[in-house]
Parts: structure tokens; C-alpha cells; sequence
């Protein structure tokens, strides 16, 4: 059977199916502590929370503790940590998305305030049906603000220009209540779709997560930058601006999405997430065999000890201060940022 584009491949692993966790690598040789076993490179989306984007490079990742950093282009909303990254992220964006960061960005500023309101926690998560009525019901607005943007066509073929209607739901949607980090997922996923229309599979192939959104006011938040970025992106991305798209890089990005935190204290702090299809395939363990490193924008995945011939090679999903909770706690927190209930040796041994 043909493995699916993600998977990685390796001299001393492979990929299998398993009966109660998808897929899983297992090591095909004895692994000595130490040994580089695999070095993912393959960031599809990307996120730099909001707060911090004058600290941590938009290209690298590299952070400053609370300095901002030299090279800062206020235009797309990053700074850079040198001229070089900037010159790497402009060349992988490409002139279309440039202009559509430029475009988001000029939305945002004046209005990021509203970011800013406090979060009522404990909303249940929307169910499947509610996720599909919310998007639904965005459908009539959207399709008047594409009108607004492209026109339409008579039943000559003509075009028509946009009307009243047209022009008062694309402001509609300018007007509402502005999500920057969530815009920022959103338009990094519609980008990537857009520069590799090759590569799509790799997304595709990942675990689906059906209730993506934390709450309903997540669910409001995506739904709203579905609309803002069909109100301001460059006319080429309409036809990827979807809601297909969308829901479709949130079930795959909700349980596969690594934490992009500072390197030198632990982890402490946690200044973004992406997703980097292969490395998804490395499953859990509160007492992981492989440590992993985040290296710029790669990471790099090590034994952790001596692993034998047909052992799983498994990471932890858990940060620096999390991998110190009690069993309990540890299950609470995997259950709610990964969906599962935890059942590696350690939570056995611990029971």
C-alpha cells in the first residue's frame, strides 16, 4: 500500500498503521542514544502570535526576550531578525502574498484593541452540526462580497456592476470585530495552498479533527476572517478563500500543530504554532524516547536512549513545566489540547 505524500521515510524507521493509534513510527534497527533520527523541514502554516511579532523573527523564529528586533517591515505586519529573512520570506510569499499580508495588516492596525477583550472560558465546544449552520449561514454574505470584488455576469455573458447590496455586505463584513492571530492562521493556510498546489495531499493526509473550535466564539472568529479576507485579500486568492479551505485547515491543524516556544528556558515562552505534516506522525508518551528541538524552523528529533529494533518512537506533546504534572493533570491536559486519553507506559505504571 502506497504511503500517503507526509509520511516520512527512513533508513531506521518506517511508518505503520496501528489498531488503537492511526499511524505510528517504529524503528526498524537498534537507535543509540543521541542519533539524529529524523529532522522535519516541511512548515506548511504558521502562526506568530499577535503580541509578540517585534520579537520573534516572522521568518526563523528567533526570539529577543522582550527586545524588539532590528529589521521590522510594518507594511506586512513581521519583524526579521535580519535582512536576510526578510529578503526568504518575501521570495516564499511570493508578490501576491505580500500584498495580501499588506492588506491585512492595514485592516488590523487601529483595531487591534478589540483583540484585547477578556475570553469567556468554559464555552462548550461546537458540535459538528452547529460548525456547519454557523458556516451556512456566512454563505448569502459571502457570496455578495465576491460580487462586490469580481462583478457578475448576465445570461449574455456580460458583466454587471455590483449593486447597493453587493457593496453594503462587503462593508458589513469590514466593520466586524477583528481576530489578528486567527486571521493569521487563516491567511497563512490560504498562501501555502496557493504557492503549493502540488503538496495539498500531505494536508489531506493528516488526522481530521471533525470539532476543531474551542468555543463559539472561536467558531465566530474564524467565520468572520473568512469574510474580511474576502472583503481585502488580492483578487488572484479568491477562489482559495473557501470555506472548504478553511474548515479543512483547522481539523487538520487542531491535533497536529507543533508549540513554537523560546529555546533557552524550557519553553517558557509560547509565541506560536505550525504545522509540519511529517513530524505528525511521531505519537505521544509522558516518557518519550525521542526528544525533540526546535532548530529556526526545523525540528530536529533524537533518541532520547538506547531504542531497540521495532520500538515505537514517540515524542512528548507536552511542554518543559506539563511533563512535571501529576499523572491526573497530565491526562486533563492531553484530553483538552490533543483530544486523547493518554495510555503510555508511564500513565499505565503511574495508575
Amino acid at each position: 500500500m502506497d504511503l500517503p505524500m507526509g509520511v516520512p521515510t527512513s533508513d531506521i524507521f518506517e511508518v505503520r498503521e496501528t489498531p488503537s493509534a492511526g499511524r505510528a513510527v517504529f524503528s526498524k534497527c537498534d537507535i543509540p542514544a543521541d542519533t539524529v533520527v529524523w529532522r522535519p523541514t516541511d512548515l506548511s502554516l504558521s502562526v506568530v502570535l499577535r503580541e509578540y511579532r517585534r520579537e520573534v523573527c516572522g521568518q526563523c523564529f528567533v526570539y529577543d526576550y522582550g527586545n524588539d528586533l532590528p529589521v521590522r517591515n510594518k507594511e506586512v505586519g513581521f519583524a526579521f531578525c535580519s535582512e536576510r529573512c526578510q529578503a526568504i520570506f518575501s521570495d516564499e510569499q511570493g508578490p501576491i502574498g505580500i500584498e495580501a499580508w499588506t492588506a491585512a495588516e492595514k485592516l488590523i492596525k487601529g483595531r487591534s484593541k478589540e483583540d484585547a477583550d477578556m475570553v469567556e472560558l468554559d464555552q462548550p465546544r461546537p458540535k459538528t452540526e452547529d460548525i456547519t449552520s454557523a458556516w451556512e449561514g456566512a454563505a448569502a454574505q459571502a457570496a455578495l462580497i465576491r460580487i462586490a470584488r469580481l462583478g457578475q455576469r448576465d445570461d449574455d455573458g456580460n458583466v454587471v456592476q455590483p449593486t447597493k447590496q453587493h457593496k453594503k455586505a462587503l462593508q458589513k463584513a469590514l466593520l466586524q470585530k477583528i481576530s489578528p492571530d486567527v486571521m493569521s492562521f487563516c491567511l497563512a493556510g490560504i498562501l501555502w495552498k496557493h504557492n503549493h498546489p502540488d503538496e495539498w495531499q500531505r494536508i489531506l493526509d493528516l488526522a481530521v479533527d471533525e470539532t476543531p473550535y474551542h468555543s463559539e466564539d472561536d467558531l465566530k472568529a474564524f467565520i468572520r476572517t473568512y469574510l474580511h479576507l474576502l472583503a481585502i485579500a488580492p483578487l488572484p486568492l479568491l477562489d482559495r478563500i473557501t470555506v472548504e479551505t478553511l474548515y479543512l485547515w483547522s481539523t487538520r491543524d487542531s491535533h497536529n500543530s507543533f508549540g513554537i516556544r523560546s529555546l533557552e528556558d524550557d519553553g517558557s515562552e509560547f509565541f506560536g504554532y505550525g504545522c509540519w505534516p511529517s513530524a505528525s506522525y511521531f505519537n505521544h508518551s509522558c516518557s518519550p524516547n525521542i526528544e525533540k528541538k526546535r532548530v529556526e524552523r526545523a525540528w530536529e528529533f533524537r533518541a532520547g536512549r538506547d531504542i531497540k529494533a521495532g520500538d515505537e518512537l514517540c515524542i512528548t506533546y507536552l511542554s518543559g513545566e506539563e511533563r512535571r504534572l501529576s499523572r491526573e493533570n497530565r491526562m486533563l491536559t492531553l484530553k483538552r489540547n490533543w483530544g486523547f486519553d493518554c495510555r503510555c507506559e508511564r500513565c499505565k505504571e503511574q495508575q
